[in-house]
């Protein structure tokens, strides 16, 4: 193998790529990272055995090959390089990198002791705009579980009934999300893990084309422009969530987002060790007040004018999770739908029905 390319691009995949090695040191192989130089492309490509990553870039290539190259090691030294171009040959089980500015040995590993990426069938695939996909899976992660007792609350349910729109629900049963995109495709549905889903937002971020999604029973491909990202799908059912997200609602509070959302953060620094924030809503005097107690730090109360229609209804919620939902919210005004102080409030945008959060209170009053 022997080629020149832009340092500046190889890096940033090869950054991508290292995110996806295996972290077992035993396993060499994994915790590598195999550059295959072909067809004026450089390839780089990493696996953990449950997800499997591959990028190119354009480069000038003299002779054709692959290695196998250490991921942390190679990020480095590419790290290190001042120069924008560089000539990057194999021989002898060593990888030489060589700048204007220096030269790098790099002792690597036979190519064939990389494990072998399947592939998947065209069988069932769709095209969803990237914009879309990552604004779905950050608006729905945040409520998944962080532990992996119950695999299918540490994933995001993807579903669609053969027509748009295609939605994203994730839970860790003390609050909900679900997120609904445009998009054309067959009916399915599927558990992607919280890991992969953080990857994807990772690695897409910045593409602003459609990506192509393929899937089978036991896993999903994402692929890119240049860039395609491999996964095992999680096991289990997803719970029936449809009968818990409320229709109706007794109070409605409609009021402006970001003096919530201003509230809501400062009745953090006030709040319990139990992260408690409480919410009441005055239908008598159409204020929304948040409100916060600590032995500790003080108290906190704010009261804003809002149009609320229904009882009046106090209730106490975890914070962190009050700001996750405004936050996502791309509405100016929010509504909060309560049903009693001992029922999840349901917060969205005023007139956007696309994103919903339900929120467990804490306890009721």
């Amino acid at each position: 193998m022997k080629l020149n390319c832009n340092k500046n691009e190889l890096y940033k995949l090869v950054a991508l790529a290292e995110r996806n090695t295996g972290k077992n040191q035993t396993l060499i192989a994994l915790s590598s990272i195999l550059l295959r130089a072909s067809k004026n492309r450089l390839f780089v490509i990493s696996t953990n055995l449950e997800v499997g990553f591959e990028g190119n870039i354009a480069a000038s290539i003299e002779e054709e090959g692959e290695i196998l190259s250490p991921s942390k090691t190679l990020l480095s030294i590419l790290y290190s390089i001042s120069d924008e171009e560089i000539n990057a040959q194999s021989a002898g089980g060593n990888l030489k990198i060589i700048s204007k500015t220096s030269s790098t040995n790099l002792k690597c590993l036979p190519a064939d002791e990389f494990p072998v990426i399947p592939k998947i069938k065209k069988e069932n695939h769709f095209l969803v705009s990237a914009n879309s996909l990552i604004e779905a899976l950050k608006n729905t992660i945040s409520a998944s579980a962080t532990t992996y007792t119950k695999p299918e609350l540490a994933s995001v349910y993807i579903f669609s009934q053969g027509r748009s729109p295609l939605t994203f629900v994730a839970t860790d049963s003390f609050r909900l999300a679900e997120q609904k995109v445009d998009a054309n495709c067959p009916p399915f549905s599927l558990l992607l893990p919280q890991k992969t889903c953080q990857e994807i937002i990772k690695i897409f971020e910045d593409t602003n084309d459609d990506l192509e999604i393929t899937f089978n029973k036991n896993q999903i491909l994402f692929q890119g422009k240049n860039i395609s990202l491999l996964s095992r799908l999680t096991e289990g059912k997803f719970p029936e969530y449809h009968t818990i997200v409320p229709k109706s609602f007794d109070t409605q509070v409609f009021a402006e987002k970001n003096k919530i959302l201003s509230a809501v953060r400062a009745a953090g620094i006030f709040a319990s060790r139990l992260s408690e924030v409480t919410i009441a809503a005055d239908s008598g005097k159409s204020v929304l007040s948040i409100k916060s107690a600590s032995s500790e730090t003080g108290e906190y109360e704010s009261n804003y004018p809002a149009k609320i229609s229904g009882p009046s209804v106090e209730a106490n919620f975890n914070y962190h999770y009050l700001l996750e939902a405004l936050q996502t919210i791309p509405s100016q005004k929010a509504f909060l739908g309560f049903n009693g102080p001992q029922k999840a409030v349901l917060i969205r945008g005023a007139d956007d029905a696309r994103y919903l959060h339900l929120v467990m209170p804490m306890r009721g009053n």
